[in-house]
């Protein structure tokens, strides 16, 4: 007991527990937010998110919103585009969360790629005030950053799979939050597509028959590999960022989405992520990365009733002569 005590001391006191505004983000509000160049992906090491000690310092003896004046977001381009939106519905979001999403309706814009004005899209706000921050283990201005950088450039990046396994994607923005009468603070915003589905992790897996599911898993991996050739490795593969939505008289459909943990030419930063050989911009082959022993299998558990080695044997055999020595080596089980 004496050990827990001594050790509830390391943490400090919940994000959501600091004095800060109510969250703006409600159902009615209306916004301009302008168009913004997204800098490259941050760099992704061990304890690249983590609040130092002058970090923690820091959160003790300023406030949030003065921590968010200190550390605006990395630096990028203001474009000549702007877009007045207005929130629908929340999707995921308020104090606590790691992003705010919700669907706004497009009331005017004078960009030429966007759809039409009345249409409906989803908006995806980075901003640090309202991120958990783990009672400040995370420091939320290099979260919301690495979020950020990396779901855009990989929406920029994956840009042939839009609107068939992924949102069609509509572009990075900055818009400015009021303080006071004289202060703003900025925070980065994406626009994407409004998928009409339910994720795999609110769906009921006993409601789909098992050649449903069967088809369901194989969109997955198949369009996982697909985004693997293009060397980004989607780490947070999970049910919860999987849609389904269904479409008549045919197989159910799914939508990867939510990129911020991509990682680009399929690893980390670390010195020795960096020496490997990840035989980038070549297909591999699922049999590979994909087989029960890789543990991917995990996260869809609920999902897969059948012998999950055999069945991937037979549905991507075809890939086979894709497979080199030197690749059986990579990922080997050992």
């Amino acid at each position: 007991m004496v050990y827990l005590q001594q050790n509830l001391s390391l943490f400090d006191t919940p994000s959501t527990e600091l004095p800060k505004p109510p969250v703006p983000y409600t159902t009615g509000w209306r916004f301009t937010a302008e168009s913004h160049s997204v800098s490259a992906p941050t760099l992704v090491t061990g304890r690249c998110c983590t609040s130092s000690d002058s970090d923690r310092i820091e959160r003790k003896r300023m406030s949030p919103v003065e921590r968010c004046l200190q550390r605006p977001p990395l630096s990028g381009n203001k474009g000549n585009d702007a877009v007045s939106l207005e929130v629908l519905k929340l999707l995921k979001g308020g104090d606590g969360h790691n992003s705010q999403v919700f669907t706004v309706r497009l009331i005017a814009s004078n960009s030429q790629t966007l759809p039409k004005d009345g249409t409906e899209l989803v908006a995806k706000i980075y901003d640090p005030l309202y991120f958990d921050d783990e009672e400040g283990y995370l420091n939320p201005f290099l979260c919301m950053d690495k979020h950020y950088t990396h779901e855009a450039n990989a929406y920029e990046a994956l840009a042939e799979f839009q609107g068939r396994g992924i949102p069609t994607y509509f572009g990075s923005y900055s818009l400015d939050l009021p303080i006071d009468s004289t202060r703003k603070r900025a925070v980065r915003m994406i626009l994407i597509e409004h998928i009409q589905g339910t994720t795999m992790e609110d769906a009921k897996p006993t409601l789909f028959s098992q050649s449903a599911r069967q088809y369901i898993m194989k969109a997955i991996v198949d369009l996982e590999s697909r985004i693997y050739e293009k060397n980004i490795w989607l780490i947070d593969l999970e049910p919860r960022n999987i849609l389904i939505r269904y479409a008549v008289d045919s197989q159910p459909q799914i939508v990867l989405i939510d990129f911020g943990d991509a990682l680009f030419n399929r690893r980390r930063d670390s010195p020795i992520a960096m020496r490997e050989n990840n035989f980038l911009g070549h297909y591999i082959s699922p049999l590979l990365r994909w087989k029960a022993a890789k543990a991917k299998l995990y996260a869809f558990s609920e999902w897969v009733d059948w012998d999950w080695d055999c069945w991937l044997e037979v549905e991507f055999a075809h890939t086979v002569p894709s497979i080199t020595p030197e690749m059986r080596v990579r990922w080997s089980d050992k």
